[in-house]
Protein backbone atom coordinates (compact mmCIF):
# COMPACT_ATOMS: atom_id res chain seq x y z
CA UNK A 1 0.00 0.00 0.00
CA UNK A 2 1.37 3.30 -0.97
CA UNK A 3 0.67 6.68 1.17
CA UNK A 4 1.23 10.18 0.46
CA UNK A 5 2.09 12.51 3.32
CA UNK A 6 2.23 16.34 3.70
CA UNK A 7 4.97 16.91 5.86
CA UNK A 8 7.28 19.36 7.00
CA UNK A 9 11.36 19.30 5.95
CA UNK A 10 11.50 17.44 10.05
CA UNK A 11 9.04 14.32 8.65
CA UNK A 12 5.59 15.94 10.90
CA UNK A 13 2.43 16.30 9.37
CA UNK A 14 1.93 19.61 7.94
CA UNK A 15 -1.11 21.50 5.84
CA UNK A 16 -1.36 21.13 2.70
CA UNK A 17 -1.39 25.07 2.87
CA UNK A 18 1.79 24.97 4.37
CA UNK A 19 5.58 25.14 2.39
CA UNK A 20 7.18 21.84 2.84
CA UNK A 21 6.93 18.47 0.78
CA UNK A 22 4.70 15.64 -0.79
CA UNK A 23 6.22 12.60 0.00
CA UNK A 24 5.09 9.15 -0.78
CA UNK A 25 6.16 5.86 1.60
CA UNK A 26 5.45 2.53 0.90
CA UNK A 27 5.83 -0.93 3.46
CA UNK A 28 8.75 -3.10 1.85
CA UNK A 29 10.05 -5.80 4.55
CA UNK A 30 8.11 -4.27 7.58
CA UNK A 31 9.75 -0.77 6.84
CA UNK A 32 8.53 2.67 5.49
CA UNK A 33 10.24 3.71 2.62
CA UNK A 34 10.26 7.24 0.40
CA UNK A 35 9.64 6.15 -2.82
CA UNK A 36 8.98 10.16 -4.00
CA UNK A 37 9.25 13.44 -2.36
CA UNK A 38 8.32 16.46 -4.42
CA UNK A 39 7.63 20.02 -3.32
CA UNK A 40 3.97 20.99 -2.11
CA UNK A 41 2.83 23.55 -4.71
CA UNK A 42 -0.90 23.90 -3.13
CA UNK A 43 0.16 26.46 -0.87
CA UNK A 44 1.71 28.31 -3.09
CA UNK A 45 -2.21 28.93 -4.90
CA UNK A 46 -4.30 31.87 -4.34
CA UNK A 47 -8.04 31.61 -5.29
CA UNK A 48 -10.59 28.46 -5.43
CA UNK A 49 -9.46 28.17 -8.87
CA UNK A 50 -6.13 27.65 -8.10
CA UNK A 51 -6.11 25.76 -5.35
CA UNK A 52 -8.06 23.14 -7.47
CA UNK A 53 -5.59 23.46 -10.64
CA UNK A 54 -2.69 22.52 -8.21
CA UNK A 55 -4.47 20.15 -6.58
CA UNK A 56 -5.58 18.50 -9.91
CA UNK A 57 -2.19 18.40 -10.77
CA UNK A 58 -0.91 16.96 -7.13
CA UNK A 59 -3.35 14.13 -7.99
CA UNK A 60 -1.40 13.33 -11.15
CA UNK A 61 2.01 13.34 -9.98
CA UNK A 62 0.85 11.00 -7.29
CA UNK A 63 -0.16 8.25 -9.85
CA UNK A 64 -1.85 5.45 -8.60
CA UNK A 65 -1.28 6.37 -4.66
CA UNK A 66 -5.40 6.91 -3.38
CA UNK A 67 -4.48 7.51 0.16
CA UNK A 68 -2.99 10.95 1.61
CA UNK A 69 -2.57 12.28 5.21
CA UNK A 70 -1.75 15.70 6.40
CA UNK A 71 -2.41 17.79 9.35
CA UNK A 72 -4.94 20.04 7.83
CA UNK A 73 -6.59 19.61 4.19
CA UNK A 74 -9.83 22.24 4.34
CA UNK A 75 -12.12 23.56 2.32
CA UNK A 76 -11.66 23.42 -1.75
CA UNK A 77 -8.35 21.16 -1.28
CA UNK A 78 -10.36 18.55 0.40
CA UNK A 79 -13.01 17.95 -1.83
CA UNK A 80 -10.73 17.88 -4.92
CA UNK A 81 -8.86 15.02 -3.73
CA UNK A 82 -12.06 13.73 -2.64
CA UNK A 83 -13.58 13.93 -5.93
CA UNK A 84 -10.34 12.44 -6.98
CA UNK A 85 -11.22 9.15 -5.07
CA UNK A 86 -8.81 9.83 -2.41
CA UNK A 87 -9.28 8.63 1.35
CA UNK A 88 -8.04 11.49 3.62
CA UNK A 89 -6.52 11.14 7.04
CA UNK A 90 -5.79 14.26 9.05
CA UNK A 91 -3.41 13.75 11.93
CA UNK A 92 -0.78 15.62 13.56
CA UNK A 93 2.34 13.79 14.06
CA UNK A 94 5.65 12.17 13.44
CA UNK A 95 4.97 10.40 10.03
CA UNK A 96 6.60 7.15 10.57
CA UNK A 97 4.60 7.02 13.82
CA UNK A 98 1.42 6.78 12.33
CA UNK A 99 2.04 5.01 9.53
CA UNK A 100 1.60 1.57 10.37
CA UNK A 101 -1.84 2.77 11.68
CA UNK A 102 -3.46 4.22 8.77
CA UNK A 103 -2.44 1.28 7.22
CA UNK A 104 -4.31 -0.80 9.11
CA UNK A 105 -7.07 1.69 9.08
CA UNK A 106 -7.43 1.38 5.61
CA UNK A 107 -7.34 -2.32 5.35
CA UNK A 108 -10.10 -2.64 7.52
CA UNK A 109 -11.83 0.36 5.35
CA UNK A 110 -11.29 -2.04 2.35
CA UNK A 111 -12.72 -4.77 3.60
CA UNK A 112 -16.14 -3.17 5.08
CA UNK A 113 -16.12 -1.52 1.46
CA UNK A 114 -16.34 -5.14 -0.35
CA UNK A 115 -18.66 -6.46 2.25
CA UNK A 116 -21.05 -3.36 1.90
CA UNK A 117 -23.11 -3.23 -1.38
CA UNK A 118 -22.04 0.18 -3.36
CA UNK A 119 -25.53 2.64 -3.60
CA UNK A 120 -26.16 3.65 -6.55
CA UNK A 121 -25.59 7.47 -6.44
CA UNK A 122 -26.73 9.58 -9.87
CA UNK A 123 -25.19 12.23 -9.68
CA UNK A 124 -22.07 10.14 -10.21
CA UNK A 125 -23.41 10.24 -13.78
CA UNK A 126 -25.03 13.69 -14.98
CA UNK A 127 -23.10 15.97 -16.96
CA UNK A 128 -24.16 19.02 -16.65
CA UNK A 129 -25.71 21.10 -19.99
CA UNK A 130 -24.71 24.53 -21.58
CA UNK A 131 -27.42 25.84 -18.91
CA UNK A 132 -28.36 26.04 -15.38
CA UNK A 133 -30.40 23.03 -14.36
CA UNK A 134 -29.51 20.95 -17.55
CA UNK A 135 -28.25 17.93 -17.70
CA UNK A 136 -27.25 14.45 -19.52
CA UNK A 137 -27.42 11.07 -18.87
CA UNK A 138 -26.22 7.82 -20.60
CA UNK A 139 -28.48 5.33 -18.80
CA UNK A 140 -26.53 2.57 -21.39
CA UNK A 141 -23.41 2.98 -20.01
CA UNK A 142 -25.26 2.94 -16.25
CA UNK A 143 -27.23 -0.65 -16.66
CA UNK A 144 -23.90 -1.97 -18.44
CA UNK A 145 -21.95 -1.48 -15.78
CA UNK A 146 -24.98 -1.63 -13.23
CA UNK A 147 -26.84 -4.87 -14.69
CA UNK A 148 -28.77 -5.01 -11.38
CA UNK A 149 -30.23 -1.34 -12.45
CA UNK A 150 -33.23 -0.71 -14.50
CA UNK A 151 -34.15 2.50 -16.59
CA UNK A 152 -36.96 2.66 -13.76
CA UNK A 153 -34.67 2.23 -10.78
CA UNK A 154 -32.24 4.80 -12.13
CA UNK A 155 -34.88 7.52 -12.88
CA UNK A 156 -37.56 7.72 -11.37
CA UNK A 157 -35.79 8.92 -7.72
CA UNK A 158 -34.66 11.30 -9.66
CA UNK A 159 -37.47 13.07 -11.22
CA UNK A 160 -39.56 12.66 -8.33
CA UNK A 161 -36.71 15.24 -6.82
CA UNK A 162 -37.25 17.38 -10.00
CA UNK A 163 -33.69 19.39 -9.58
CA UNK A 164 -33.36 19.80 -12.67
CA UNK A 165 -35.13 21.97 -15.87
CA UNK A 166 -34.24 19.43 -18.29
CA UNK A 167 -32.75 16.06 -18.75
CA UNK A 168 -31.49 14.58 -21.84
CA UNK A 169 -32.15 10.68 -21.32
CA UNK A 170 -29.21 8.89 -24.00
CA UNK A 171 -30.51 5.61 -24.55
CA UNK A 172 -31.13 2.70 -27.24
CA UNK A 173 -34.49 2.85 -27.07
CA UNK A 174 -37.62 4.78 -25.13
CA UNK A 175 -38.51 2.59 -21.77
CA UNK A 176 -42.21 1.80 -22.50
CA UNK A 177 -42.68 3.35 -19.13
CA UNK A 178 -42.36 7.12 -20.39
CA UNK A 179 -45.45 7.00 -22.10
CA UNK A 180 -47.43 5.74 -18.89
CA UNK A 181 -45.56 6.94 -16.25
CA UNK A 182 -43.86 10.57 -17.03
CA UNK A 183 -47.24 12.21 -18.06
CA UNK A 184 -48.43 11.11 -14.38
CA UNK A 185 -45.44 12.60 -13.30
CA UNK A 186 -45.96 15.93 -14.61
CA UNK A 187 -43.54 15.68 -17.51
CA UNK A 188 -42.95 15.33 -21.69
CA UNK A 189 -40.61 14.20 -23.11
CA UNK A 190 -39.38 13.92 -26.92
CA UNK A 191 -36.52 12.24 -29.24
CA UNK A 192 -34.36 15.22 -30.09
CA UNK A 193 -31.39 12.96 -31.20
CA UNK A 194 -31.83 9.89 -32.80
CA UNK A 195 -29.24 7.60 -34.89
CA UNK A 196 -28.58 3.95 -35.16
CA UNK A 197 -28.79 1.89 -31.92
CA UNK A 198 -28.67 5.51 -30.18
CA UNK A 199 -31.76 8.23 -28.95
CA UNK A 200 -31.51 11.28 -26.95
CA UNK A 201 -34.82 11.65 -25.31
CA UNK A 202 -35.02 15.12 -23.33
CA UNK A 203 -37.78 14.88 -20.64
CA UNK A 204 -39.11 18.65 -19.28
CA UNK A 205 -42.27 19.67 -17.66
CA UNK A 206 -45.52 19.77 -18.55
CA UNK A 207 -46.31 22.93 -20.04
CA UNK A 208 -49.52 23.50 -18.05
CA UNK A 209 -52.86 25.22 -20.53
Amino acid sequence: MKIAVVENENQKTSSIFEPGFIAVYEEEAGEWKTLNRFENKVCNAKGIAAVRTVVADTVKQLGDVKVVVASEIPGIASGTFQAAGFDIFLVDSGVLDVLDSIKKEMLETIEKRKEEPRKFDIMEFLEPGENKGDFSINIEDIMFKNPDLSSKKILIPYLKKGEFNRLDVICSHVPKWFLTDLGVMGFEYETVNESQNRKTVRIVRAQIP
